[in-house]
């Protein structure tokens, strides 16, 4: 089996709720939500934190490069209506909705953003990070 995140061939992950991602990257996701702005800043792969109602509270330097997005123009702007209106969809957005009302540790699906220079097909995990919502990204190849 391959880890879903980062795509090593791994045996079945011990990890309650993974959905197929290996022990160190679950671990190392479920870590998100304690991390600073300065430490988001410092991962390889996007990460936007997103309040229930889906405004921007945080956008890290790896997010605005896959999008290429100034992390500070999108801050406190509706993610689902005027930043990415293409995931206003019911296999993002309501995917974010039903996370936000259930019970789930972590929720991890594969998206396609349709950007100007063309689909960028990746990963997506939802995680709480209470009061709102940690949204990590990483580009598939």
């Amino acid at each position: 089996m391959l880890c879903a995140w980062c795509g090593a061939l791994v045996g079945q992950s011990a990890a309650e709720h993974s959905h197929g991602i290996c022990q160190p990257c679950y671990q190392r996701l479920r870590g998100l939500p304690d991390l600073t702005e300065e430490e988001l800043d410092e991962l390889p792969f996007g990460v936007i934190v997103l309040s229930r109602d889906g405004i921007i509270r945080s956008y890290n330097r790896a997010e605005g490069e896959l999008a290429g997005r100034a992390p500070r123009s999108v801050l406190g702007r509706n993610f689902f209506t005027e930043v990415a209106p293409c995931t206003s969809v019911q296999a993002f957005e309501g995917s974010f909705r039903a996370f936000c009302e259930g019970d789930e540790v972590s929720r991890t699906f594969q998206f396609t953003f349709r950007f100007l220079a063309g689909p960028v097909r990746v990963q997506i995990v939802f995680l709480h990070k209470q009061p709102d919502v940690a949204v990590a990204i990483r580009k598939l190849p």
